[in-house]
């Protein structure tokens, strides 16, 4: 809000401000010393934020003005000033978006088109120069999510000497309709990416603002996970947003078969399915509630809202396209967990999608996992599971990422890979799950959010050994330094990488070649419709 005045951005009501209440301090960010927040002069106006543990915080940000009404399926534009000075005390709500399953309304009841705001959180004052910038792009297959997560809390990331920055952005229907109205009226002659814009206009806010906060806008990183890593695949891959950022981590989102980039024409034909042959003009004019309901009433297995490869944001495969970044001198860190693949086929089902993805290779690949000679099991692993999980893994996330490490180093990129192993404490016999990585990353292993687990010390050593990596990358582009084990540089010819995981005596261990042997057997990267 803004100091001597009335609530103008938000009609969310005083129960939607006490959830978002619950989410501004998790345990890690709790404050035991008080600090003065300064006043900070933004390019919309004066902020001031909040006591944090790290320093301060400055919740609810916007960075673009409210992508409703007239504005909704348009680029973003622009904030509106004020004058005042604005108490950035409150997050703003999530992305309009519906429940992720029957039941789960806590975070779509309190989605809100005016969504655009991003948050801060900043160390406490120093005498130093400019600090390194790190900009969080949240996962959620570009439907659902929120920046506002409290283990996306910045404030130990931000105690290492970094700002730290979450963004919200467009998703579902709201951030990647394409249709072909929309594609006429579009100065770029494109649409369907309007989540990805969003994500430029936050980078293009911190390139013009972070300065005032304390932050580099010359030494920024991105980083992101699932879908938040594939959007951070894409800014990597674009021309929009050369020199907005340095360096990028994709966390679990070089997805290979599962997320499908789909040409400008086959998405134009979704969003006239939605359309139903009304105009855009008159589709602007529905709720945000009639606009979900309409999109929940299409054929799930044929319609998806996600990245379009439009021209424009996105104009070829992300996957290949690093070998374009040579002379962008853009640094990669990358890599995938153990156990990630997202519903493995069944046991009738599993050889004929081994089959179907591995084409000519298939007969090497079935016994790659043990499914010959009658062993219609395969071959279990205690790490990365069965061979239906094995599968299910291989197949998106892990040899995607497999895949982007050596292009880019073939490119010359500067790249560093990982794998992921630690289990969530209590779940240990499902391994290391999808997203099972995000609550160390950012220091806050909470007992309550999505992340919840009855996490030990030997757990807190963990992650502070990724916290330590991470923001060492972020500063220098190198995630060695003092007091950590050596993680080797990944190299085409060697294909180094480090293993992450408190079974190993410093919690990490080199390796080489992550299953190569079945990730050479793939054939190129299908995720992108021709």
């Amino acid at each position: 809000m803004l100091l001597k005045r009335k609530r103008s951005e938000s009609t969310l009501g005083n129960a939607v401000c006490s959830a978002f209440a619950l989410l501004a301090a998790p345990a890690s960010a709790q404050t035991s010393e008080a600090i003065e927040p300064p006043i900070v002069t933004t390019t919309s106006g004066q902020v001031v934020g909040v006591p944090s543990a790290s320093g301060i915080v400055y919740r609810g940000l916007p960075y673009a003005a409210a992508p409703e009404g007239q504005l909704r399926w348009r680029s973003p534009v622009p904030p509106q000033s004020w004058t005042a000075v604005r108490e950035a005390d409150t997050f703003g709500p999530p992305c309009a978006q519906a429940p992720r399953s029957e039941g789960q309304t806590a975070i779509s009841s309190v989605s809100r088109e005016n969504c655009l705001y991003l948050n801060v959180w900043t160390p406490r004052p120093h005498a130093g120069g400019k600090l390194p910038v790190m900009v969080w792009i949240h996962g959620g297959a570009f439907a659902n999510g929120m920046s506002t997560s409290p283990t996306y809390d910045g404030a130990r990331l931000a105690s290492e000497g970094v700002v730290v920055v979450t963004l919200n952005y467009r998703l579902g229907v709201f951030g990647f309709l394409a249709h072909p109205e929309l594609t006429d009226e579009s100065s770029h002659a494109s649409s369907g990416n309007f989540g990805l814009q969003d994500q430029l206009a936050a980078l293009r806010w911190v390139a013009t603002n972070i300065a005032a906060f304390g932050g580099d806008p010359s030494n920024v990183t991105i980083f992101g996970q699932s879908a938040g890593g594939a959007s951070v695949l894409n800014l990597a891959t674009s021309t929009e947003a050369r020199g907005l950022f340095s360096r990028a981590i994709i966390q679990s989102g070089a997805a290979r078969s599962t997320i499908t980039v789909p040409a400008l024409a086959s998405a134009e034909k979704n969003g006239l399915a939605f359309s139903a042959g009304q105009p855009i003009a008159t589709l602007r004019h529905l709720s945000q509630d009639e606009v979900l309901l309409r999109a929940a009433g299409l054929d799930a297995s044929a319609t998806r809202f996600g990245p379009v490869r439009d021209g424009y944001v996105i104009t070829g495969d992300p996957a290949t396209a690093v070998a374009d970044l040579r002379d962008t001198g853009v640094e990669l860190l990358i890599g995938s967990n153990a156990r990630e693949g997202l519903g493995p086929p069944s046991e009738e089902g599993l050889d004929a999608e081994i089959r179907a993805s591995f084409g000519a290779n298939a007969d090497l690949a079935l016994a790659q996992y043990g499914r010959t000679n009658g062993n219609e099991g395969g071959s279990a692993d205690p790490l990365l599971g069965t061979a239906a999980e094995q599968f299910a893994t291989d197949s998106t996330f892990r040899c995607g990422s497999v895949e982007v490490a050596q292009n880019a180093a073939v490119a010359g990129l500067p790249v560093w890979q990982y794998q992921f192993e630690q289990p969530v404490p209590g779940r240990e016999a499902q391994g290391s799950v999808h997203s099972a990585e995000v609550p160390y990353v950012f220091g806050n292993l909470l007992t309550t959010g999505f992340s919840a687990a009855n996490y030990s010390p030997v757990d807190r050593r963990l992650s502070d050994l990724l916290v330590g990596y991470w923001v060492n990358f972020a500063k220098r582009g190198d995630p060695n330094g003092p007091g950590l084990p050596t993680w080797p540089r990944y190299t085409s010819a060697a294909k180094d990488y480090l293993r992450l995981s408190s079974a190993y005596p410093a919690n990490a261990a080199a390796d080489v070649d992550l299953r190569g042997s079945i990730c050479r057997l793939f054939p190129a990267n299908p995720a992108i419709e021709k």
